[in-house]
């Protein structure tokens, strides 16, 4: 019966109160919100969960044109609602590991007389702030019998303008050092290679600007550094091209083609190739290596070389034929350094001679002369 009257009384207050301004603080507009959701899912579900009444007290913000809560916030509406207002009575459980915790939000009164005691704490909050305001006043501007202070007293009008001024410039002193560390934080991120980003800092404009000029200095950084890598890589191909010109130069060599013109080829092939290396480097990927090598074909001579491997050849077919010749007459290990000597020092070697056993009788004679025979031998050859 005591809490019939004490409804009856609080509604009676309440339509006293129902010609009130909007709510404009939005801490207190949320907890009506959610005090009218709570009434709702109690009327609609025996059995819920706090996602379930975020998903309603959402949608419930969004309508009155606020911004949505997290399941974080909701939690701590709840906990405020029956700890700090005394308006709910909040039933939890555990149910055990896995198996998550069961809940229930009862309103200990109905949704407006609820909405009543919110919105009173919020009004008594704000009455005795004026209070204080005022009281603080009065202390500062009169004295214990209710006059004025004098001019020379040491709380005075200008002490209350001091008051202020000093708060003013310990809040900007806050600014400045909060975002001095999100300064620091900021070039700490970008990680910068040296210290010119000092001088930044020491600008005298707004955090804004020395962002957006940190901004500029770290991509002048990058791009600096992509250069030198660039560079750095260009280097190390053209060394690799340099490395496989010169291996194509020696097989080409080794063919027989002239040695000045191949290097003047090559040459002309590096120059226009060493700003893009990879053409040649990567020869599995791209043909212009194949190019280079059939062009050098086409243009470079070859027969100079050819003679020298025929000149090489003769000598060695010679070579072949006098040593078998010879070997029952002088000792291989003689014979063969003396022959190999002999066919070095000869301009133009020709089959006929040896057909007419012209270098037979020749490398005989040589024998005796130079005396490289021991008697045995020298009497061998001599029978």
């Amino acid at each position: 019966m005591r809490y019939y009257r004490l409804q009856q009384f609080t509604l009676k207050e309440f339509d006293m109160r129902s010609q009130k301004k909007p709510i404009n603080n939005k801490y207190q507009h949320k907890l009506i919100v959610l005090i009218s959701t709570l009434n709702y899912v109690n009327s609609q579900f025996k059995k819920y969960n706090q996602n379930k009444i975020l998903y309603y007290f959402n949608n419930n913000l969004s309508n009155n044109g606020q911004k949505k809560a997290t399941l974080k916030t909701l939690q701590s509406y709840l906990y405020k609602l029956e700890k700090e207002f005394h308006v709910t009575s909040n039933y939890y459980r555990h149910l055990g590991e896995n198996c998550g915790t069961e809940i229930h939000y009862k309103l200990r009164f109905s949704k407006k007389v609820c909405h009543y005691k919110i919105n009173r704490h919020f009004k008594d909050k704000k009455e005795d702030r004026f209070q204080q305001r005022a009281n603080s006043y009065h202390q500062q501007t009169c004295t214990n019998n209710g006059s004025l202070k004098k001019k020379g007293s040491v709380e005075k009008w200008e002490c209350i303008n001091n008051n202020s001024n000093n708060k003013k410039k310990k809040k900007e002193l806050e600014k400045k050092e909060r975002e001095n560390a999100q300064l620091e934080k900021y070039i700490k991120k970008c990680e910068f290679k040296d210290d010119k980003y000092l001088s930044i800092l020491n600008l005298k404009t707004t955090k804004e600007i020395k962002i957006e000029k940190l901004i500029e200095l770290k991509k002048e950084e990058n791009r600096i550094e992509r250069k030198r890598n660039k560079n750095k890589k260009l280097v190390e191909r053209q060394k690799e091209l340099e490395k496989a010109l010169a291996e194509k130069k020696e097989e080409l060599e080794k063919e027989g083609y002239n040695e000045k013109q191949l290097e003047t080829e090559i040459q002309k092939a590096y120059e226009k190739y060493k700003y893009k290396p990879h053409f040649i480097v990567e020869s599995g990927k791209y043909g212009d290596l194949r190019q280079i090598v059939k062009r050098i074909k086409k243009t470079v001579e070859r027969e100079k070389k050819g003679r020298k491997e025929d000149h090489k050849q003769i000598r060695n077919n010679i070579f072949s034929i006098l040593l078998d010749q010879l070997k029952n007459k002088v000792e291989v290990k003689v014979l063969a350094p003396m022959l190999r000597n002999y066919l070095s020092n000869q301009v133009d070697l020709k089959y006929s001679q040896v057909f007419d056993n012209h270098y037979y009788y020749e490398i005989l004679e040589m024998v005796k002369d130079k005396e490289h025979l021991k008697i045995g031998e020298y009497e061998k050859i001599v029978d």
